[in-house]
Order: structure tokens, then C-alpha cells, then sequence
């Protein structure tokens, strides 16, 4: 019989405190040593018009330095107290313990009131879900409440009570949690674990907690068909002509506009017309130096990037570094594709053209795809995974294994979806329908495919 795991917690001390009554002190200081030059510390010179704001200003200080050291003082017990949760076969109890006024205070979190435990990347957060409010929980491990907008699984019972354990107890309460219980970790897909139970590593190792249902399997929503096209489908990862050009037009119009009006074409008096030069001088040199810079990226920028998906696979075709429109060719067939996954928590990850989500693509090991991924331009990593990064992958994936990862926005898929043709024509479209051009030409390889063209844009 395994015994329980003690994971100690650090106390968040008083050092912050001390510090910033240190601050305060020496603001204190700085204004009571001139205020006594000036004043002796004569009480009716204290209150004269000349040294009045220079008194008010040192009482003031003086007693904020009195009100925060005495609440230093009465929260320094409980911030330098001993901390603990012990992880046992009942549960997990938070413990924290009594210093001298400070009470402690000692509550336990049992496996039945657990839904599901969560450890989303990136970082070392650790989420546990409950049933209810366990009354007593400390101050240190209080649980909020998880509302549908921010909880990115599946399977979880919503509003819920929701305790966050963050680095450096978040690994060691995991370790210790998957000894008692691997049941409870998230057992889907859609989110990027840091942590999986030693019991995930393997091709098909875990099954799925009761009520829960894999991809593929009865129950689960189906995605919605998509047509398949005649010839490959072009995702156009280039940057539009319009955004370029409108770039190019207005540096020209500041910069021409600029140097006009520093003339003085309307003959304006002599301190008016030297003002909005010198006002104009900033954005006029700003344009001296961005818009050749500009004209020289330009064939960069309108090469042509993008993702191609066919029925023989996949080609990215990235930018090659430091050449203006030479092309990195990164291709692989669909006979190295295990499962195609979409991973939901990245829905709230802002990038530079907006919000956006991921489809990771899991490779066979050793596939003819260069790690890390050539070239810039097209959204897009390889990375090598020795293990599953979620409960969900080890049942669809064997191991060692690459990850291609691709984005895309979810929240602008829907406005493609008028763009695939019945008549299966190839087409070129935006790279916001990744994920319908994937289900077009391998639908039973994609999971958790079932929102597809459900975003808001």
C-alpha cells in the first residue's frame, strides 16, 4: 500500500512587505529632514503657510508608514506559516498550519468531488475541477468559479468550482494525483497537457473514464461534410495586395503631403509656419527611413506562401530566410499522418492577426519533414515528442512521434464556407479554412472536427 505524498508550499513571506515600508520609510525621512531644517520642529512654524504643504505631506506618509507596518505585522504569521497538501487514497488535503495568532486552517478535497483534472499548456498550470464548494479550504488553494467562456475541455459540468495550483507545487501535486487517481486527468484531445499519467504513454494505452467518448466512437458529434475538390486546395498564408498597398500609399502621403507643408504654401506667419514644421519633421523622417524599407521587402512579402493540401498530402511552402522570394518546399504524405487533432485551448491565445487555434498533425517517427520547419512566412512548427502531450493523444498515436503543428483562425472559419464548390473544382482560399480542407481529404484521420464553421467573425 503506497503512502500519502507531502507537497510542501512556500509561504509568500514578507519580503515584498518589508520592502515596500523600507520605500516608505525613506520617503518619510526625505521629508521630515527639510521640514526640521525649516522648521526646528516648532510647533507654530509647522503650521505655517511656507512649510504647511511640506508638513501635510510628512504626516500624511507618516501615517501610511504607522497603518502598513502594523498590517505587516498582524498578517506575519499567516505569511510565513507552514503550508502543505498531502495527496492520500481519500483525497487531497490542503493544510495550512497554525502560527502563533493565526489560526491554520485544514480542509480535504475528495476524489468524489473531483470532475477532472486538467493540466493545460503551455506552463505548469494544474486545474481541478469539483463538484462543489469544499467549505474550509485555506486562502492560498481558494477555488473559483469556472464559467463556460473560460473552461477550453470537454466533460465538465459547468459552473464548477475550479482550484489553480500553479509552479512549483503544480508538477509534484500531478505526480502525486496520477499515483492515486490517472483516471481523473482530462482524457481528450482538445487541450495541450504538460502532464499525462505514466499510464498515457504508449500507442492506445488508457481507457476512456465512463461516459466519455473518444473521436470516432458512438455519441460523439460528427463534423459536418465537406465536398472534396477535384485537384488540390491552395491556403493562401500571403500577405493581400490591398494591406500593401494601402502601407505603401500612405508612407508616400505623409512623406510628400509632409514636405509640402513644411514649405508653407499658404504663407503663414513666420512662428506658425516654423511649428507645423517642426511638428511635421517627426513623421516625414519616420517615412524617410520606413519606405525604402518597405519597396525592399515588398517581393518578400508577396511571395507566395501557403499551405497546399491534396490527396497525396501536404506541402508547406515557407519564405527562405534572407532571400526576397525564394521558397522552402516542406512536403508529407498522408501515409505518415497518424491523427489530425484540433486543439481548443489555443482559442484564447491572441496573435498578431487575431485570435486563433491550432491543428496539430501527428507525424510517424522519422518522417521526411525537416525539424525544425525551414523558412518563414506560413504559420507553422515541427516539433519531436517522445510522449503523448494529452491523455487522448496516447490513445490515437504511437510514440516516438512529430507534431506538425498549423494555425488558424476559428473565429473567420465560417466565412469560407460558401466558398467550397459542389461541383469539386479545385480552389484557392484563405487560410482560415484549414480545417475543412483537411476534413475534405482525410475525414478519418481528423478529431474533434465537430465546431467546425461554428466560430463568430
Amino acid at each position: 500500500m503506497q503512502e500519502a505524498r507531502t507537497v510542501p508550499v512556500a509561504a509568500p513571506g514578507v519580503a515584498l512587505r518589508a520592502g515596500r515600508l523600507v520605500l516608505l520609510a525613506l520617503v518619510c525621512l526625505l521629508l521630515a529632514v527639510p521640514l526640521g531644517a525649516l522648521t526646528g520642529w516648532d510647533p507654530g512654524e509647522l503650521w505655517d503657510s511656507g512649510a504647511r504643504p511640506l508638513t501635510i505631506a510628512a504626516a500624511v506618509s507618516g501615517l501610511a508608514l504607522v497603518v502598513l507596518t502594523a498590517r505587516t505585522v498582524l498578517r506575519l504569521p499567516g505569511a510565513t506559516n507552514r503550508r502543505e497538501l498531502v495527496v492520500g487514497a481519500e483525497g487531497m488535503d490542503v493544510v495550512e498550519h497554525p502560527k502563533w495568532w493565526h489560526r491554520g486552517g485544514r480542509a480535504r478535497v475528495g476524489w468524489d468531488d473531483v470532475q477532472v483534472v486538467n493540466a493545460p499548456g503551455p506552463g505548469e498550470l494544474l486545474e481541478l475541477y469539483l463538484t462543489r464548494d469544499v467549505p474550509g479550504l485555506p486562502a492560498f488553494a481558494a477555488a473559483e468559479v469556472a464559467v463556460e467562456a473560460d473552461t477550453l475541455i470537454e466533460g465538465v459540468r459547468i459552473p464548477a468550482p475550479r482550484l489553480r495550483l500553479g509552479e512549483p507545487v503544480s508538477r509534484d501535486v500531478a505526480e502525486a494525483v496520477a499515483a492515486w487517481r490517472p483516471d481523473l486527468f482530462y482524457a481528450g484531445t482538445g487541450v495541450d497537457q504538460w502532464f499525462t499519467p505514466p499510464q498515457a504513454a504508449g500507442p492506445r494505452p488508457v481507457a476512456l473514464p465512463s461516459g466519455a467518448a473518444g473521436p470516432g466512437t458512438p455519441g460523439t458529434p460528427e463534423p459536418p461534410e465537406v465536398p472534396r475538390p477535384a485537384g488540390p486546395v491552395w491556403l493562401d498564408h500571403g500577405e493581400p495586395w490591398p494591406r500593401l498597398l494601402l502601407a505603401i500609399l500612405a508612407q508616400v502621403a505623409v512623406l510628400v503631403g509632409g514636405v509640402v507643408l513644411m514649405t508653407d504654401p499658404f504663407g503663414l506667419p513666420t512662428v506658425a509656419a516654423g511649428l507645423i514644421a517642426l511638428v511635421l519633421l517627426v513623421p516625414v523622417l519616420f517615412c524617410c527611413l520606413t519606405l525604402p524599407v518597405t519597396l525592399w521587402l515588398l517581393p518578400r512579402a508577396t511571395a507566395g506562401v501557403g499551405i497546399l493540401v491534396s490527396a497525396e498530402g501536404l506541402q508547406i511552402v515557407r519564405k527562405r530566410r534572407w532571400r526576397p522570394r525564394a521558397l522552402e518546399r516542406s512536403t508529407v504524405g498522408w501515409d505518415w499522418v497518424q491523427a489530425v487533432v484540433t486543439r481548443r485551448a489555443f482559442d484564447a491565445v491572441p496573435s498578431r492577426t487575431g485570435r486563433r487555434r491550432v491543428v496539430d498533425l501527428y507525424l510517424h517517427e522519422n518522417p521526411p519533414l525537416p525539424v525544425p520547419l525551414p523558412g518563414v512566412g506560413a504559420d507553422a512548427a515541427a516539433s519531436e515528442h517522445a510522449g503523448p502531450d494529452a491523455v487522448g493523444t496516447g490513445r490515437l498515436v504511437r510514440y516516438p512521434a512529430t507534431r506538425l503543428r498549423l494555425t488558424y483562425r476559428h473565429d473567420l472559419e465560417p466565412r469560407g464556407r460558401d466558398a467550397w464548390p459542389g461541383d469539386g473544382s479545385p480552389v484557392r482560399l484563405p487560410a482560415h479554412q484549414l480545417r475543412p480542407a483537411l476534413l475534405a481529404f482525410r475525414p478519418q484521420l481528423c478529431h474533434g472536427f465537430d465546431d467546425l464553421w461554428e466560430g463568430t467573425g
